[in-house]
C-alpha cells in the first residue's frame, strides 16, 4: 500500500532513494513469488513504472479524496483477481520474501502482532470479507484496530517466524526521518 501523506516523515517517502532504487522497491522485492502484487496509490503516476521492473505488478489508483488505509484496503480488495489477499505497507524496506510467504500461507483473517505491537497494515483477508469492510466504510470508521476487531482477525505472532529473520529487519516501518537512518544503516 502506499497511501499515505508521509507527514511525519516530511517528503513522500516511497520515492525516497534507497540503496539505489525507490525506497517502495525493498517491500515489491520481496513479493516476487506472489502471482499478483497491487500497488494502491492515489498518485499512480509516481509508480507506474515500477510495473517494467515488477512483471507481477499492477498499479491501482485509489480514488477516495480524504486520506485512510481503510480507502487503500478497499480498493485493492476490489481490484484483486484473488481470494486472499495480503497487505503489506510500502516502506517496510527491508521486508524478507521468505517470512512473508509464509505469514501468507496463515488463515485469513490473520493480522502480525510482535510483542505488544499490532502490526495493523500487515494482515492477510479473505475476498468474501469485503462486504463487511463497505459497511465498516460506510459506517464512518477508518481505526485498522477496529476493522480488524470487527473481522475478528487472529493475532499471529512473529516470534512465529522468527527463524526467517531473527532481527526483525522485516518490520522496521519508515515513518520518520530516524526510521529511514536506521534502515540505510542496516
Amino acid at each position: 500500500m502506499a497511501g499515505g501523506k508521509s507527514s511525519r516523515f516530511g517528503a513522500d517517502k516511497l520515492t525516497s532513494p534507497f540503496r539505489g532504487e525507490l525506497l517502495v522497491f525493498g517491500a515489491l522485492s520481496s513479493l516476487l513469488d506472489f502471482p499478483e502484487v497491487l500497488l494502491v496509490t492515489k498518485y499512480p503516476h509516481k509508480f507506474s513504472h515500477l510495473e517494467r521492473k515488477f512483471p507481477n505488478l499492477r498499479v491501482i489508483f485509489e480514488p477516495f479524496k480524504e486520506f485512510s488505509p481503510i480507502f487503500g484496503i478497499y480498493t485493492g480488495m476490489r481490484a484483486s483477481r484473488f481470494d486472499r489477499i495480503l497487505f503489506v505497507p510500502g516502506d517496510l524496506p527491508l521486508l524478507k520474501g521468505e517470512f512473508i510467504s509464509e505469514f501468507s500461507r496463515e488463515i485469513p483473517p490473520a493480522v502480525l502482532v510482535e510483542g505488544e505491537r499490532l502490526h495493523s497494515l500487515l494482515f492477510l483477508i479473505s475476498k468474501f470479507s469485503l462486504p463487511i469492510v463497505e459497511e465498516f466504510l460506510k459506517s464512518g470508521g477508518h481505526k485498522l484496530r477496529e476493522l480488524h476487531q470487527r473481522l475478528s482477525s487472529r493475532l499471529v505472532p512473529f516470534e512465529k517466524f522468527r527463524y526467517l529473520d531473527y532481527r526483525a529487519v522485516s518490520l522496521l516501518n519508515v515513518n520518520r526521518k530516524e526510521d529511514y537512518i536506521e534502515a540505510v544503516c542496516r
